[in-house]
């Protein structure tokens, strides 16, 4: 089956910074996550990939198709959700929808509308007097009532309560279940949305740290606890992250299927003791180190 998304090394040139050689391969039924710090380049490739600016090197096919002779075909069949609604602040979102409509194939009014009173959104207010929830879940209505392939939602849970982000996560998977249809997020991985992500870029400095599917990706990278003297120095030498406790030492592992033989001995004595790492842990440590 062919990728719902595809793209090959691309850049992109703003003084004082630069997205260069990314590349990403997205596939029907997938929720793909792009994570990263403040500043990494983030909402740089998401407007690449939705067409609101142009690449400056590089190549995006989206449903085999390319924006420079399918752009209108290609807008009709993705729902973009951007960091910063672009919207009137004296319209509302009744206004807004009327522009918005006709632009749109497969636009449904009654799901739209659904969608709002679902999220507690005043049709009749302007957009500058809803909150920031608010706005993002009007920018989400939007992206969703035409009936799009494919998502892209940059920041998508900004500003939501618990209630509005769990509600956001069900939706995301909804949209994918018949796994013809794909999502791309772009977002901090401690707001939650890495819990969805079946595949997960990792991005700092313009430039792609890592990609991986995320069950393999957490399957490698675990912490390790362990007594002091457990293990001898070339393991411990194998770890990152080191942390002195008071009971103890504990340091990050990046490849535990290979590491656990060496390790088996003295987890099976109960010096040492392994815990998941989270999508989080392995972002810092790659973005970072520490």
């Amino acid at each position: 089956m062919n990728p719902v998304l595809e793209a090959r090394n691309l850049g992109k040139h703003y003084e004082g910074f630069s997205l260069h050689n990314v590349s990403l391969s997205v596939s029907p039924g997938m929720i793909f996550g792009i994570f990263g710090p403040n500043g990494a380049g983030k909402t740089t490739l998401i407007k690449l990939l939705a067409g609101q600016i142009a690449p400056e090197s590089g190549e995006i096919s989206l449903f085999c198709l390319g924006y420079g002779n399918s752009e209108v075909e290609i807008k009709d069949r993705i729902g973009y959700c951007p960091q910063e609604p672009p919207f009137y602040p004296d319209s509302t979102p009744v206004e807004i929808v009327r522009f918005a409509a006709p632009f749109f194939s497969r636009w449904d009014g009654a799901y739209f509308y659904g969608l709002l009173d679902r999220f507690h959104v005043n049709a009749e207010k302007k957009f500058r007097h809803l909150s920031l929830g608010q706005k993002t879940l009007f920018s989400l209505a939007l992206a969703l009532s035409h009936q799009p392939d494919l998502l892209l939602l940059d920041e998508p849970a900004a500003g939501l309560d618990d209630a509005n982000r769990r509600f956001l996560l069900d939706t995301l998977r909804a949209f994918v279940a018949d796994g013809n249809k794909a999502v791309i997020i772009s977002s901090h991985v401690s707001d939650g949305l890495g819990e969805v992500a079946e595949r997960v870029l990792f991005i700092a400095h313009g430039a792609m740290a890592l990609t991986a599917d995320k069950d393999d990706l957490l399957a490698r990278w675990k912490w390790v606890h362990f007594r002091e003297g457990a293990l001898d120095k070339a393991l411990v030498a194998n770890l990152t992250a080191l942390r002195r406790h008071p009971f103890g030492n504990s340091g990050l592992c990046s490849d535990f299927p290979t590491m656990s033989v060496s390790l088996a001995k003295a987890m099976a004595a109960g010096d040492v003791r392994v815990e998941n790492a989270r999508l989080s842990d392995v972002l810092v440590q790659l973005t970072q180190g520490g």
